[in-house]
């Protein structure tokens, strides 16, 4: 898990080595309307890794895209609402915007759609994404 927590650290993460170069464009495009739109201090980007756990994420962020805290339902169970406010298929990798208080912060979750990825986490992006049935 690639976890960029200070305005500086998210401004230079398009120019971390190991993220492959598709997303590299997509975050040089984050970083600038996060720049342009004052945000940039307000955004914790994390990037999934295959190989990660939902436990990864939970340590990262806080939480897991997998279960709406409010009720405690897990993706799959009935009932089941996710609590995030934005998944995204963006080519190659998912987006998933979750806000935290009334301030704008929020993190921004890519996960990569690939093997070694959590499949749990992957059937929720595919459900719930912009191109997913969910939504």
């Amino acid at each position: 898990m690639l976890s960029f927590d200070t305005a500086a650290a998210v401004a230079a993460a398009p120019s971390t080595a190991s993220i492959d170069p598709t997303l590299k464009r997509l975050l040089a495009d984050r970083v600038h309307d996060w720049t342009a739109t004052g945000l940039l201090d307000l955004t914790h980007l994390l990037v999934v890794e295959a190989g990660d756990t939902e436990e990864s994420i939970v340590e990262a962020a806080g939480f897991s895209p997998l279960t709406n805290t409010l009720d405690g339902r897990r993706f799959g169970s009935a009932g089941f609402e996710p609590q995030f406010e934005w998944l995204s298929d963006v080519g190659g990798h998912y987006e998933l915007i979750q806000t935290v208080g009334n301030d704008g912060f929020a993190f921004h979750i890519f996960i990569p759609d690939r093997e070694g990825v959590d499949p749990e986490l992957l059937a929720l992006c595919r459900n719930y994404s912009d191109t997913g049935g969910g939504q």
